[in-house]
């Protein structure tokens, strides 16, 4: 491997041209921040395996020289949030002042040589822990002491400040493609926005009269299409059942646990083509399959309705605010044979996505567009104690991030793994996060140990699912010849 060490001064960027002005969160940020209870925070992460230098150049001083460089081509990664008096209106951005991104670079190390398993103890800790608003909302943790001499970098961020799309032009931006990279990285048009100033008592004043304005009517809005989408499905012949709450829809305390899993991409892009589906249709069936699994190690052998809450992006140009939202899919558990579980689950993720298209009712999107955040806090938090009372959009969420098909390195270390790591939401006790790098498909299976012991018995069983379904596509295959 070349040893030659890597540029890590910062990349020259012509400062952005936009004139500089209170910048203010959009509703579909804010309402990541909204979303907060004393259980869950708003943020995400990726847990990343590198692995070093053969040479041994590879250090703590190295990986954060390399980060710090990175983090100064992206200037938001040195703002914080100011609040608006009461919740009134939406959060601003300001800069923070005495910025130091190496306070926000951490070193850390478990006893070596330590286990995929006590990382993820480790790592389960510092995601349980929320977000100090009152300055930039990132961190990076560098872990040593994992055996085979690789070293984790534990990476996150408050999904206001970036979302999954964002996220992945931020890993392109902290990583190059070469070890031994010297040129400057590539850095989107989008990363380089003008510094905002702090708003003024006049701005607070106007923006908040005008958003309150505005609300009542996207009120009216959503509830005029949740009730119209409600109304045309009493007369749909589809099938159509409610989410029923599982083991793992119940109050979610503070405390995670994390498992991983890796697939071979290739083994699902076979399947894929063989039942000409999604690879997000193929992912889905192996999850509700794993689940399904898991259920009947708890006991319930009745196969219940299992419905997944699918993110959408719905980003149509440049920026890097959240512009999403979700569809629940029914992972067909009622059918036994897993091919028949895959064609069904392909009918109602089509089914769902057009209903999207068409503008069906987001429940994040009512909340984040129609109460002030103070209400909207406040709605999160009567939930939360309502606990089986409240609705339930689906039993976990699964979120589907492509990355890159080529290996990234790090500080001249390649980057082995990317373990996502999501949020817990409000009765949903599991969550699966999925990103296709390179020739696997990582996922990262984060939970509320309360609620599921033991998440490695989900990562056991999604290796189990994925061979079911290879075996039912070899039987589909000897029926047809």
């Amino acid at each position: 491997m070349p040893t030659a060490t890597p540029e890590l001064s910062p990349a020259p960027q012509k400062p952005s041209e936009a004139p500089r002005a209170p910048k203010q969160l959009s509703d579909g940020d804010a309402i990541f921040l909204s979303m907060e209870t004393p259980a869950s925070g708003g943020h995400v992460g990726a847990l990343m395996l590198l692995e070093p230098l053969a040479d041994g150049s590879f250090d703590f001083e190295r990986l954060r020289s390399h980060i710090e460089s990175r983090i100064a081509l992206i200037p938001r990664f040195s703002w914080k949030l100011q609040s608006v008096p009461l919740g009134a209106d939406l959060p601003y951005w300001v800069e923070a002042p005495e910025f130091d991104p190496r306070d926000h670079i951490i070193r850390t190390a478990i006893p070596a040589p330590g286990t995929m398993k006590q990382l993820t103890e480790l790592v389960a800790r510092l995601h349980a822990q929320p977000m100090d608003r009152s300055r930039p909302l990132w961190e990076v943790w560098c872990i040593e002491g994992l055996e085979h001499g690789r070293v984790a970098v534990y990476q996150k961020s408050h999904h206001c400040l970036v979302d999954g799309s964002g996220g992945v032009g931020l890993g392109e931006v902290m990583a190059d493609l070469t070890p031994d990279a010297t040129a400057p990285p590539f850095v989107p048009a989008e990363f380089n926005e003008a510094p905002p100033i702090a708003p003024s008592v006049l701005d607070l004043a106007s923006r908040a009269l005008r958003n309150a304005a505005n609300r009542p009517v996207r009120l009216a809005n959503h509830l005029s299409r949740g009730a119209r989408q409600w109304v045309e499905s009493l007369g749909e012949q589809a099938d159509h059942d409610d989410v029923e709450r599982l083991p793992f829809n119940r109050n979610i305390g503070r405390r995670r646990s994390i498992a991983t899993a890796s697939i071979e991409l290739e083994r699902v892009l076979d399947l894929k083509k063989h039942f000409d589906v999604k690879v997000n249709d193929v992912v889905l069936e192996i999850v509700g399959s794993a689940v399904n699994r898991w259920l009947r190690d708890q006991g319930d052998k009745s196969n219940p309705p299992i419905h997944a809450l699918c993110p959408i992006s719905t980003r149509t140009g440049e920026g890097l605010g959240n512009e999403i939202t979700n569809m629940t899919v029914s992972l067909a558990t009622e059918l036994a044979d897993p091919a028949d579980r895959l064609r069904k689950i392909h009918q109602n993720s089509s089914t769902a996505k057009e209903g999207v298209e068409k503008g069906s009712f987001d429940w994040m999107a009512t909340l984040g567009e129609s109460f002030a955040p103070g209400a909207a806090e406040w709605l999160m938090k009567v939930a939360d104690i309502a606990g089986d009372l409240s609705p339930l959009p689906g039993n976990f969420v699964v979120s589907n991030v492509r990355a890159t098909p080529v290996p990234l390195y790090m500080a001249g270390a390649r980057i082995a793994s990317i373990m996502p790591l999501s949020m817990l939401t409000v009765g949903q006790g599991l969550n699966f996060t999925v990103v296709s790098y390179c020739d696997h498909i990582d996922v990262g299976i984060l939970v509320d140990p309360e609620l599921v012991p033991d998440p490695w018995q989900l990562a056991e069983h999604l290796a189990a699912a994925l061979e079911e379904l290879e075996a039912a596509a070899e039987g589909v295959i000897h029926q047809t010849r």
